[in-house]
């Protein structure tokens, strides 16, 4: 489970923000033990804010750390492709990064500093009986490894001083590669660090690049008749993962939208004689099945189709879901409905997590206040964020009316619209 990710000196954040998934509220179903102490963790973080203020930042930040465990062993030969607070800060300036993450029972914490010619810092800690021991500790090109640890297969000669030594972990020990693939493992819809994009990539709203072809591919293994069957273990009565993975598919298609009764995977041939298979989904119209293409489907059915891969994958075996804008094009109650699905112990066994970012005022009616984050701009034109469980301390209560709290702006975090101001610019103010 993810604990806490911080960051600081990136893109609209300078000074150091911290997003935590640790509970204030620890008496409730939604918050899950850890296994140690009294601290319990969350399962699901909603950041508001005004446009502009930085919400997709914190998570561009956390896409950035992920997606650099991947790329810095192969794509960084001289320089660091970071992307720092561009308001009149020092080029010296490092960009820190942050995260708390529990693999195998045990809090790790991960820390990294970079310029942009190299690593500065790097260090990997572990708490067992929670007491602190350094699986490494990096300062520039100068690392040392817990007594013990062997690297093999030329693994020292893999570090440069632009490599993180998360990129050469399954050269490391086991523990140290469970920590790295837990940050791989994170999955990341509508959001892709800036710094590492392709000038000519072409961007979907969905996952890091990914066209329409890959989430519908992604489908078909769960909807079509052709993938291999894989026992699930145990006495099924015969039945296969893929049947359990499309029963569960087809349970969360039909919460969505009720007026879908089945899917059926269809033969199709295209005009320059593309062969392959689509999903076509069958309407209940007066009691008889009418199958509809996708691209007559609604924008809201759609997008949640978009989201069934990484949520089925996520909820099935646990890990992170972080989702930019999550209301977009969705109907406030089934992102409510997504969001009690996250909390509820019966439909979220693996303690998966949710993070997002939203305009969606309903929302609040599900959220308790310690998974409420609110986005602000400083003077500096830098960003804030602060957890609502800071407002007036306990007076914040699980009983307010959060929605109209935060639209009458008493916890900040909404855009101040001077009307003269609209009227005067659209000409309406003679």
């Amino acid at each position: 489970m993810l604990l806490r990710f911080e960051v600081s000196n990136h893109r609209s954040i300078l000074k150091p923000v911290e997003l935590s998934m640790i509970a204030v509220d620890k008496d409730r179903e939604a918050a899950r033990t850890l296994g140690w102490g009294d601290e319990k963790a969350l399962t699901v973080a909603a950041i508001y804010g005004a446009n502009g203020s930085g919400k997709t930042n914190v998570l561009d930040g956390f896409a950035w750390l992920q997606h650099a465990v991947g790329a810095s062993l192969r794509g960084w030969d001289s320089a660091v492709p970071r992307d720092p607070f561009g308001f009149g800060v020092e080029d010296s300036l490092r960009t820190v990064f942050g995260l708390d993450v529990v693999v195998g029972g045990v809090h790790h914490r991960y820390e990294l500093e970079v310029d942009d010619s190299s690593v500065q810092f790097e260090a990997l800690y572990s708490y067992p009986q929670r007491r602190r021991r350094a699986l490494f500790v990096r300062e520039g090109e100068d690392i040392v490894f817990r007594r013990g640890t062997r690297i093999t297969g030329g693994g020292r000669e893999l570090l440069t001083s632009t490599t993180l030594a998360l990129s050469v972990a399954s050269r490391l020990t086991a523990e140290i590669e469970a920590v790295a693939a837990v940050l791989r493992g994170i999955n990341f819809i509508g959001v892709w660090p800036r710094s590492f994009m392709p000038a000519d990539i072409r961007i979907h709203r969905f996952g890091f690049g990914r066209g329409r072809h890959d989430w519908h591919e992604s489908l078909l293994e769960v909807f079509g008749d052709e993938s291999p069957k894989v026992p699930e273990g145990g006495d099924r009565g015969g039945r296969s993962r893929q049947d359990s993975d499309r029963a569960r598919a087809l349970a969360m298609l039909r919460f969505a939208d009720f007026g879908v009764h089945d899917v059926e995977v269809a033969d199709h041939s295209d005009e320059v004689g593309y062969r392959g298979r689509r999903l076509r989904l069958l309407h209940d119209v007066a009691g008889t099945p009418r199958a509809l293409e996708l691209g007559e489907e609604s924008s809201g059915t759609l997008t949640w189709l978009e989201l069934m891969p990484d949520l089925l994958a996520v909820l099935q075996d646990g890990g992170v879901l972080v989702v930019d804008e999550l209301d977009s094009s969705l109907h406030p109650a089934i992102s409510g409905k997504l969001v009690e699905m996250f909390q509820d112990p019966k439909t979220n066994r693996r303690d998966a997590q949710l993070i997002f970012t939203t305009h969606d005022t309903s929302l609040l009616g599900s959220l308790n206040r310690d998974e409420v984050w609110l986005t602000d701009k400083r003077s500096d034109g830098s960003t804030d964020l602060t957890p609502l469980s800071d407002f007036r301390g306990d007076r914040v209560r699980r009983s307010t009316n959060l929605e109209r709290g935060y639209l009458q702006g008493r916890f900040g975090g909404v855009p101040v619209v001077d009307q003269y101001v609209v009227r005067e610019a659209l000409g309406l103010d003679a």
